[in-house]
């Protein structure tokens, strides 16, 4: 493993653990087994190991992901199973994800959002095109909502995470919390917005 390899991969640990700002560059140093200034030869700084991470992490999710099915179906359920796989397989990135967006410095958080974005709009078109007429608010909603239900299970300890199916059941799950955009709108009441 290459130093950078090694400084990413303990970053990825301590801020899932403790938090990014919850680590210093020297603790990061400490866990890769390198000093504080060897992270300085690869890094500009923590900001730009975050920065990095959430690279990684879309990268690896629009791999992941592949080419978008014409079936609007089969594209939500190859959606669905790269996010779930990709969050068990990365659990801690899935955490860092969750968790730290806020912390990404705003020289790096544009990047973030530009690419973000290019995962969540794969995501709302394929709604849409399965259940047409809702609001691309009302979609990003789904999404994020969706996302959220696909990476509950992960953010628990490592040790609290051992059910046997938890791919299948959380795929499962992701789906019909997505059936109700099918359903017709809930009638509006009177005085409500």
């Amino acid at each position: 493993m290459s130093r950078e390899e090694q400084i990413l991969a303990a970053a990825t640990r301590l801020f899932a653990e403790r938090s990014f700002d919850g680590v210093g560059v020297d603790a990061i140093a400490a866990d890769a087994g390198v000093t504080g200034s060897a992270i300085y030869r690869h890094f500009s700084s923590k900001d730009e190991i975050l920065a990095a991470l959430f690279d990684r992490l879309i990268d690896a999710l629009l791999i992941r992901i592949g080419e978008p099915a014409d079936d609007p179906d089969a594209e939500i359920d190859g959606l669905i199973a790269a996010h779930v796989e990709f969050s068990i397989a990365h659990p801690e990135l899935t955490i860092i994800w969750g968790r730290e967006q806020a912390a990404l410095a705003h020289v790096y958080r544009a990047n973030l959002q530009r690419r973000q974005r290019a995962y969540v709009d794969r995501w709302i078109q394929a709604l849409d095109t399965r259940y047409p007429g809702l609001s691309r608010d009302e979609l990003a909603a789904a999404v994020r909502a969706t996302h959220a239900l696909m990476t509950s299970d992960t953010s628990r300890p490592a040790s609290t995470r051992r059910i046997a199916g938890l791919g299948p059941l959380l795929c499962s799950l992701a789906k019909a919390a997505l059936a109700p955009l099918g359903d017709p709108p809930p009638a509006r009441v009177a005085g409500s917005s």
